[in-house]
């Protein structure tokens, strides 16, 4: 039975043996597989770090953007208060030329109506005509019965712009 008893000792001290050289594998394996996940989880921390840095810097960009873009919001204002101010006054100066137009055009009628009824206009206009045409300085007087000195002064004048 001693005998019995050294083999199962013998037995029992390989099999702790074997449990404790399973253990010590497993923990080399453990501890492996630790590293690797605290490698894994530096790199997502990292990897997190860099996200929310880079999410900081969005967030910045973005508040920079809606601040330009409140400026140009107001500056469309600004232009669209002063176009309608510009319009209005065009308008102003359009119904101004329009009302100028037709005083030019009351004038004009007015002239040309005193025209007709002046007879030394009559007589003036038809001298011009006749110098235009070639006519000479005596033909001028007799005809528009003019002074010798204005059929002169009429003849010299539209002679040279002829």
């Amino acid at each position: 039975m001693a005998n019995f008893l050294t083999e199962f000792s013998w037995i029992w001290l390989l099999g702790i043996v074997a449990i404790l050289l399973l253990s010590v594998g497993m923990a080399a394996l453990a501890s492996r597989q630790s590293k690797k996940l605290l490698d894994i989880i530096n790199e997502n921390a990292a990897a997190s770090w860099q996200q929310q840095q880079h999410l900081e810097q969005l967030s910045q960009q973005l508040e920079q953007q809606s601040q330009q873009l409140k400026r140009a919001h107001q500056d469309v204002e600004e232009l669209r208060s002063t176009v309608i101010g510009v319009g209005q006054r065009v308008l102003t100066l359009e119904s101004h030329l329009g009302q100028g137009m037709l005083q030019v055009a009351e004038l004009a009628e007015q002239q040309k109506s005193l025209h007709l009824f002046d007879p030394e206009s009559k007589i003036y206009s038809r001298a011009m005509k006749m110098v235009h045409l070639g006519a000479s300085l005596d033909e001028i007087m007799l005809e528009c019965e003019l002074p010798q000195a204005e059929a002169e002064l009429l003849f010299n004048l539209h002679k040279q712009t002829k």
